[in-house]
Parts: structure tokens; sequence; C-alpha cells
């Protein structure tokens, strides 16, 4: 069964930040440190495309920072370094950190005939790229509460598959998902752009906090996880 180490480092500030801190929390990591894990980037005004392994977010408030798998020893090693957080135009000194390792054994549950694990969208998921979000507009707005219910399920299949690519891991088994999503509004920057909060049913174990979709250094498409059977 494959595992794959993740780290959380949670750094907790003397107030609340909203969710459009997480690029700011991004750029900040990227201007400290060198490494192409921190910032996503392979040259001046180049991206590195595959699913990021470095993710920072905001949760409860709260700026937090995900590491997967190789990245997790260059967060472990580096965070003591910090000794102001400075997110646009708020500045933390000596913010109190606490960094935790955990490891997650990956599977799919096809012997289940009911999808056991829930998976809950804590900060909205992104799921429309450029090319589904015209067919979503123009098919998929008005159709039957079916065909949206197939169309949501094929582009969180592939997100779990990019995320499973991007850990190296090849998954054998049928993925199945049942989401449970509505649209909303998201800012994001400065356009208004369609994403979804809910949650969603699958047969997949995943961890905790990682994200799913569009924008995830970011932020975005963080999933909390829990077994309902």
């Amino acid at each position: 069964m494959p595992k794959i180490k993740q780290g959380k480092l949670k750094i907790k500030t003397d107030e609340r930040l909203s969710l459009d801190y997480g690029h700011k929390l991004r750029g900040f990591f990227a201007n400290q440190f060198d490494n192409i894990l921190f910032h996503h980037h392979k040259e001046k005004d180049s991206f590195k495309y595959n699913y990021p392994l470095i993710q920072y977010k905001i949760l409860k408030g709260l700026p937090v920072v995900i590491a997967l798998g190789e990245a997790v020893p260059l967060i472990a090693n580096n965070f003591f370094e910090i000794e102001n957080l400075t997110l646009g135009d708020k500045e933390f000194s000596d913010p109190i950190m606490d960094f935790q390792v955990s490891n997650w054994e990956l599977s799919v549950n096809e012997e289940e005939l009911l999808l056991p694990y829930k998976y809950e969208f804590i900060t909205p998921w992104m799921g429309l790229n450029q090319s589904n979000f015209d067919k979503y507009k123009a098919e998929i707005i008005g159709s039957s509460d079916e065909e949206r219910v197939d169309f949501l399920s094929s582009i969180l299949i592939g997100n779990i598959l990019s995320f499973a690519k991007g850990i190296d891991w090849w998954v054998e088994g049928e993925i199945k998902v049942i989401p449970v999503l509505k649209e909303i509004t998201v800012n994001f920057k400065d356009n208004k752009m369609i994403g979804f909060k809910g949650f969603f049913f699958s047969n997949v174990v995943l961890p905790d906090n990682i994200g799913l979709g569009q924008a995830t250094s970011r932020g975005f498409g963080t999933i909390q996880g829990s077994k309902e059977y």
C-alpha cells in the first residue's frame, strides 16, 4: 500500500487572515528560499505545472504550509530561519510555529458498495479550467442534476489522479466519487470566478489538507476527510 509523508507548518498570528493571504504566504516563502519546490517557478516567467508539493493556505484564519514527500525536509529544515513573517501589509515578529509530520497510507477501496470516505472542501474548490469552463457554461448549467454530477465527478477524479501523479502513486483500481457541491463566486487575482463549496464521497483514501483542482499552491480546494462507514 503506497504511503506519503506530510508536513504541516501552522503559524500562529495575533489576528485572523482572509483566504486571499494564501498567495502572500506563498510569495513570502518564494522570496526567502531558492528551491523550486517553494515557489513552483522554473525560470523568470516560467512555471512548473505539475502538482505542487508545497501548498500555502489560510485555514481558520491562520497561515498553514503543507509539504508532501520530498518537500517535507525542506520545510522542516528551513522554518527555524523565519524570524519575521511579512504578508503584504502585515508583519508578524517572532511568530509561534508548530510543525507536525504525519504518514498516510493511500488506497482505493473497491470492495465496499458504498463510498466510505467523505471529504469536505474547507476552502473553495476551483475545478474549472478554461476548457471545462466553456463546457460548464454551455452545456451543464441548466442541465439535469445527473449530468451535473457526472460532469463534476469526472473533474474531481482527474484532480485526484493529478495528485497521485505528483507524488508518484500509480493508482490501481477505479476511483469513484459522488460530489455534493454548490456553485459560489470566488475572487481570484481580482477577478470573479466560479468556484464550489460542499463535499464529496469517494472510495479513495486521501491525506487531509491537500488541495485539489486549480490554484492548490495558493490554498484553494483544501480537503478535510472523515470515514462515514
